[in-house]
């Protein structure tokens, strides 16, 4: 094993599996990725419209990038056999590492343009994209990672959230200044935390290994868990809460019979899943901020989160286990069981987003309600069943 190549071929092995999946997602649900985005373009250029006077657009700002430096992940391309294997060479690695701090600080950079790109408007408004704050811009971002990269050397919990905190408010608090203009506040601040970082790390520690193999699997499984959405990804572990009183609600809603079987445990599955569960939660709260935020043009953006909710539970077919499907029910029958679980989280989704419409604003009219009814039970029986077949892809006849 050369060590000098070794991070270029985790590189190589991870993008490789990566563009396969990709490559299928791209051919198939590009015209849909472009027809999201320019909704939801023009759907957030409504809501900074709405956005209060009385609340500085600075605020809002440093809560978006904020937002995305926080969920950081330092990619190592490390594997579990590692500890085993590259333990004894860990002194030789310090240029490994050094590339993967690079290449997460460039993500993390990719990242922060994409935003600025998407809030344009507002940056030019607000500031002036020169140099400065260019480079400015590159030590929140090596700030951000640098931070991330300590959180190994954390002994508890206590320490840990402390952290967290402390890195959360600092970028805020950095982001702010930036964004208005304050430079003697901004460099003071940075100055303060780079000295802390530089003080924090450089004490001798070694690495902690194991912190780098759950640290890498966690971004493996975020990268896997947005790919199952489009496709079938083998063998993906999920994280999942048993949710009593939500499968109470199940038991006692669905009927005690053949015919109603799969439909039964569908819904237990959607509702003890995190992945789905929290999907659907998600779009349904952002759902209904948009009806109180935009209430005149609401509904529309209702059928858009109605669209996204379904199209990404249509590989929930895929995670029933093939032993069940050893029941005496027909392959037909397990698909039109998996289109009424799509059909009834739909239609309580929109009954949800109308009554919030409904409480929110006097334009709820009732046709509103029949559109989202029509829309539903078209997208569900002519775009959801062409891409149902439950047995066919975990069952080989």
């Amino acid at each position: 094993m050369d060590i000098k190549t070794l991070w270029g071929l985790r590189v190589q092995e991870f993008y490789g599996k990566m563009f396969r999946y990709y490559s299928i997602i791209g051919a198939n649900v590009v015209y849909f990725f472009l027809i999201i985005s320019s909704i939801f373009i023009y759907y957030f250029n409504l809501f900074l419209q709405w956005i209060p006077p009385q609340i500085s657009v600075e605020v809002i700002l440093s809560l978006f990038v904020t937002f995305i430096l926080i969920q950081t992940k330092v990619r190592t391309f490390i594997k579990r056999a590692d500890i085993i294997f590259l333990l004894p060479l860990e002194v030789k690695l310090n240029s490994y590492f050094m590339k993967s701090l690079v290449y997460s600080f460039v993500i993390d950079f990719i990242k922060l343009l994409s935003l600025i790109t998407i809030l344009l408007s507002l940056f030019l408004h607000k500031t002036n994209i020169s140099l400065p704050v260019f480079f400015l811009m590159v030590g929140i971002v090596s700030y951000n990672i640098l931070m991330k990269w300590t959180e190994q050397w954390l002994k508890n919990h206590v320490q840990f959230v402390l952290h967290r905190l402390n890195r959360f408010f600092s970028i805020y608090l950095m982001c702010y200044f930036l964004f208005k203009n304050d430079w003697v506040f901004e460099l003071v601040l940075m100055s303060i935390n780079f000295v802390y970082l530089i003080y924090f790390i450089g004490e001798k520690r070694n690495l902690n290994w194991q912190w780098l193999i759950v640290e890498e699997e966690s971004a493996l499984l975020r990268n896997f868990k947005f790919i199952n959405f489009f496709t079938d990804v083998p063998n993906l572990k999920r994280s999942f809460r048993n949710r009593r009183l939500l499968t109470m609600i199940v038991k006692r809603c669905i009927p005690y019979s053949q015919s109603s079987t799969f439909v039964y445990l569908y819904l237990h599955l959607f509702v003890r899943y995190n992945d789905y569960f929290y999907l659907y939660l998600r779009l349904t709260v952002i759902g209904i901020f948009v009806n109180y935020a935009m209430p005149t043009s609401g509904w529309i953006f209702n059928l858009l989160i109605l669209f996204m909710t379904g199209f990404q539970v249509i590989p929930l077919q895929h995670e029933i286990k093939q032993s069940v499907l050893l029941y005496p029910i027909s392959k037909s029958q397990i698909n039109n069981s998996f289109l009424k679980f799509v059909l009834v989280i739909l239609y309580a989704q929109l009954f949800i987003l109308y009554f919030a419409m409904f409480i929110y604003t006097a334009t709820a009219k009732i046709y509103y309600l029949v559109i989202g009814s029509l829309f539903v039970y078209v997208f569900v029986y002519f775009f959801v069943s062409r891409r149902v077949n439950v047995s066919g892809s975990a069952l080989k006849e």
